[in-house]
């Protein structure tokens, strides 16, 4: 297979993932609805506008081995509740994840901040897309951030990299 053929392929398991709203879990108290979380637009967006975040062949290839096997809820979601086919609750995504963290990291990495919280997965993939070596502007376009927000939150998570962008500069200089 030519490396041209071999690269479109490789291209076409990328996928995307288009965000058309949110339903955060804030608390009943603070929704109209009386319910623990209210849908909504994404946050600093309009109702209609939404966002496409690109999606890797591997976490691809997972999501869709999972809809094969689970289908989704009728409202499309991928991930309902076992009984009644509702949201899964923030308390039991949080146990399942705290379970998960400890099989899989040592006594040391549990101990410290690394990944304690699901949320901190969003910190993890802008963090690698930028020093992954993606300009800036577009990662603060999938993350859904302004580029300042991306900088002022981001730019502190990236540890070393020194020697990368010295060869990432060389390169462009065709040395």
């Amino acid at each position: 297979m030519s490396p041209k053929k071999s690269q479109e392929l490789k291209h076409q398991r990328w996928g995307d993932i288009n965000l058309e709203g949110a339903r955060p879990e804030v608390g009943a108290q603070w929704t109209d609805t009386g319910e623990a979380s209210e849908e909504g637009p994404l946050k600093h967006r309009d109702s209609d506008t939404g966002r496409t975040v690109p999606c890797p062949p591997v976490l691809t290839e997972l999501l869709h081995h999972h809809m094969n096997t689970f289908g989704t809820a009728r409202d499309g979601r991928l991930f309902r509740g076992a009984r009644d086919g509702g949201r899964v609750g923030s308390t039991v995504y949080g146990r399942v994840w705290g379970t998960a963290r400890a099989r899989v990291f040592t006594p040391e990495v549990v101990a410290g901040p690394l990944g304690k919280r699901p949320y901190d997965l969003r910190h993890a993939a802008v963090s690698t897309w930028l020093s992954g070596g993606v300009e800036a502007t577009r990662v603060a376009k999938w993350a859904g951030h302004s580029l300042a927000v991306l900088l002022r939150v981001y730019a502190k998570c990236l540890d070393g990299g020194e020697q990368a962008a010295r060869d990432r500069v060389e390169k462009a200089l065709g040395g």
